[in-house]
């Protein structure tokens, strides 16, 4: 059985060096975390996981969280210094754009273990249409930077989050080739379920997620495999079956993360906190601590009450229980849309010939990555 953790997601500040216009996270002003609520928030996280005998993580979020570099650095110091009675030391995260990171920052991160998710939407053409300047101007190349800085540093954990819109959806192909030319770890493409996806930009989805698909076989029988989460985590929640309860496909929404906003009010995942005022997903502050009664809820509600998905043989393969998607595509954190069920039965199916297709064809490549068992 894997250690539990528990996220304890601070969101640093409202502003941000970007405007992205599929931004979930409120309006960008500035407004930042104060050190006492900051300090509030961590000890009232790392008493939580004391007492359930978990492991805790303490992440970054924003607006953009590398605007507040001096809090963050106190955060970090402060958690470090408060470690004793953990099972296991805490780690540090952060979902940054990479507008401010810079070597010296890097090697900071690097020498405590940070696990980087940058914000970096594919190539100039596809990043640039969303993320952008406050002047509307293009930053991708401010942003794809730090790929380099990250291959100064092969230790540091990373990974890359595009984010696939309506919008940028028929670049998808084309950003997924510029990453994997430019930088070599984890690629998540997150779809952007906040938004209204007609039949029509679902047909362009899955013609582009075949071509990345394709991709992604070529990178397998070259040897250099474009690590894909998208795929990846169909495939292992397929070979680890037998593993449902920790599978990467369950969501703990309201147990497993403390998203704690700018103004110390929590909330159960970080994709949740948008301007920190939500009443219906709000369970307590740092001065009144957790409200049981409202987590218990969320906990009690959390999960799938969509009919049709208990019949699903996906099911388990599935995010049909991610709250945060859920609650952005249906506006109900247990209710499944239609376009979550799709996409995902997309993916399903591509990654299920992606793996038919590498294992027919004994790639070592993928049999070391999910059968290492196996003999090639």
């Amino acid at each position: 059985m894997m250690m539990r953790v528990l996220t304890c997601t601070l969101c640093l500040t409202h502003d941000c060096t970007l405007r992205c216009r599929y931004c979930y996270a409120g309006r960008k002003y500035s407004h930042a975390m104060s050190r006492e609520t900051a300090r509030k928030a961590i000890d009232i996280c790392m008493g939580e996981a004391r007492r359930l005998g978990w492991g805790a993580d303490i992440s970054f979020f924003g607006g953009e969280p590398l605007l507040e570099w001096e809090l963050l650095q106190w955060c970090c110091d402060y958690v470090t210094e408060h470690a004793a009675g953990m099972v296991v030391p805490p780690r540090f995260g952060i979902t940054t754009n990479g507008t401010l990171l810079t070597p010296e920052r890097l090697e900071w991160m690097a020498e405590r273990d940070f696990l980087i998710g940058l914000s970096l939407d594919g190539s100039p053409a596809m990043h640039d249409i969303n993320r952008c300047r406050a002047d509307g101007s293009g930053s991708h190349d401010d942003v794809a930077r730090a790929l380099e800085l990250f291959e100064q540093h092969p230790t540091i954990r990373s990974k890359v989050i595009c984010v696939v819109s309506p919008n940028n959806v028929h670049l998808l192909s084309q950003g997924v080739q510029w990453l994997a030319a430019h930088y070599s770890g984890e690629i998540g493409l997150n779809l952007d379920f906040w938004s209204e996806w007609t039949d029509e930009q679902f047909e362009v989805l899955s013609a582009q997620c075949r071509l990345v698909a394709e991709q992604v076989l070529q990178s397998y029988r070259e040897g250099k495999p474009v690590k894909l989460c998208n795929f990846e985590s169909k495939i292992l929640a397929h070979v680890q079956s037998n593993d449902c309860e920790e599978s990467c496909m369950k969501c703990r929404i309201g147990e497993r993360e403390i998203a704690v906003s700018v103004d110390g009010n929590f909330f159960p995942c970080s994709r949740l906190i948008g301007e920190g005022d939500n009443p219906e997903l709000n369970f307590g502050n740092v001065n009144e601590g957790i409200h049981r009664a409202r987590q218990h809820r969320i906990i009690a509600e959390r999960g799938n009450a969509t009919p049709a998905c208990k019949l699903c043989a996906l099911r388990s393969r599935c995010m049909n229980s991610c709250g945060c998607t859920n609650y952005a595509s249906s506006g109900h954190i247990n209710q499944v849309s239609p376009f979550l069920c799709c996409s995902e039965k997309l993916f399903i199916s591509l990654a299920d010939e992606l793996a038919e297709t590498l294992y027919a064809e004994g790639n070592p490549a993928f049999l070391r990555r999910f059968y290492p068992g196996c003999q090639e």
